[in-house]
């Protein structure tokens, strides 16, 4: 009988939730979307290195969207903000409510010296990661300045696929990183 009446709770719940955001979120309820390219996100450096295309739901009047960040894969020595699938991943999730953002980030410059080093593929991890906190650190403080892209700063994601996921996994549990 516990269990029953939990999962009723749960479920009494779980409706409660979602039926407050009208399919917001969940299902791709704007026709189009607005595309802000070549945005340069670092507050030290410049560069192709330092551009995020952002996506945000065309007509949307909400002031307090999630936030997602996507990284692009190609193995820390190759790959593009506008891959293919990051560009369908982002538009798809602008057309459920979110702005999204596709970032490029440092690359290793040498492939060899990168897949022949431990310590340059450690080295250019971490500026990868320092990259992607610096397109978090771009959005708080246009939040506080103009708050140009509606966003919610305490809501904000971070994902990708490949070297991208390794990205925001490291963006979740490293703290201290100096900017390299």
């Amino acid at each position: 009988m516990k269990k029953i009446l939990l999962l009723a709770i749960l479920l009494t719940m779980h409706n409660f939730i979602f039926s407050q955001c009208n399919g917001r979120y969940t299902e791709e309820i704007f026709d189009s979307v607005t595309i802000i390219p070549n945005v340069d996100y670092s507050d030290l450096y410049d560069g192709n290195s330092y551009l995020m295309d952002v996506y945000m739901p065309y007509g949307d009047t909400e002031i307090n969207r999630p936030l997602i960040l996507y990284m692009h894969g190609g193995s820390f020595y190759s790959g593009d903000k506008t891959t293919q699938d990051c560009v369908s991943f982002c538009k798809s999730m602008a057309k459920r409510g979110y702005v999204t953002a596709s970032l490029n980030y440092r690359l290793a410059t040498n492939l060899m010296g990168f897949l022949l080093s431990n310590k340059t593929q450690y080295e250019t991890v971490l500026k990868a990661v320092s990259d992607a906190k610096a397109a978090v650190r771009y959005f708080r403080k246009n939040f506080t300045t103009e708050n140009s892209y509606g966003i919610d700063p305490n809501t904000i994601f971070s994902g990708g696929y490949s070297a991208g996921a390794v990205i925001a996994i490291h963006q979740a549990y490293i703290d201290n990183t100096i900017d390299l």
